[in-house]
């Protein structure tokens, strides 16, 4: 049997159908692995690294023997949205039973206000906040596209929980992101779907840009003493998008070692 056994609940997605944004590398990518290690087939909608998308297309297909398709879009924008959601429907037989919205936008460079540029403020609206809209609409507009018992999970931050200089666009995306999470939690729990939000704290990725010294101090203010991995992130979203969390809405879970 595929899943892991919990009392009388267990963790198998056979036969479920996952859709994830920014789902071909780090964080998305752990997340796309556990899914498809559960029993799900996955949808991976990735930005800019088509090498890294078809790498990881090929590697979920050989280690969990699902189904695995990856779709080049550009989550910020509306009509990018509409069209990959469509493509992945019509691949997949009509309907998504787990979205996760993981793509991050976070253009750092001059964030400092007010050198803030307009650009940097709107992308990275665009792909954290915006693309969440346009995808849960693009799902619960076409009918059966996203049926009773599924599951949303948005990916948030830290940074949408308390403030730092020079992260006003990216923390105010997730800040948003939280909020908009509750409130489509109330919206759409008559049709039976499940939102939820994890938020990871300081996640070891490559390019993450942190130093060593930043390094150390995250751990020194963490509990766990250790700085996440993109499986820790995965291993909630997994709780999310299984059974166990049949009666769990409009929450958010912070990951962060207790940081």
């Amino acid at each position: 049997m595929v899943g892991y056994t919990l009392g009388m609940k267990t963790i198998d997605l056979s036969g479920r159908v996952a859709l994830i944004t920014g789902g071909t590398r780090n964080i998305g990518r752990a997340i796309a692995q556990s899914l498809a290690e559960a029993g799900a087939d996955v949808a991976l909608f990735y930005r800019i690294d088509e090498a890294s998308a078809i790498q990881a297309r090929e590697e979920i297909r050989a280690s969990t023997g699902r189904r695995a398709e990856v779709y080049r879009v550009d989550v910020g924008d509306e009509a990018a949205d509409e069209a990959g959601v469509e493509q992945a429907l019509q691949d997949f037989g009509g309907a998504f039973s787990i979205l996760v919205h993981n793509a991050m936008g976070h253009k750092t460079s001059g964030g400092i206000m007010p050198d803030l540029r307009t650009d940097q403020w709107r992308d990275t609206l665009a792909v954290n906040l915006d693309a969440a809209f346009f995808l849960t609409r693009a799902l619960l507009r076409r009918e059966g596209a996203l049926p009773p018992g599924s599951s949303v999970v948005f990916i948030s931050s830290g940074r949408g929980h308390g403030a730092a200089p020079g992260h006003a666009a990216y923390g105010t995306a997730k800040a948003a992101l939280n909020h908009f999470a509750a409130i489509l939690a109330q919206d759409i729990g008559p049709r039976g779907v499940r939102v939820n939000v994890v938020s990871p704290g300081f996640t070891e990725r490559p390019g993450s840009g942190a130093t060593e010294e930043e390094r150390r101090a995250v751990i020194q203010g963490t509990a766990l003493r250790r700085v996440g991995v993109p499986d820790d992130v995965a291993g909630a979203v997994l709780y999310f998008a299984s059974d166990l969390s049949a009666f769990v809405t409009g929450q958010c879970l912070q990951v962060n070692g207790g940081g």
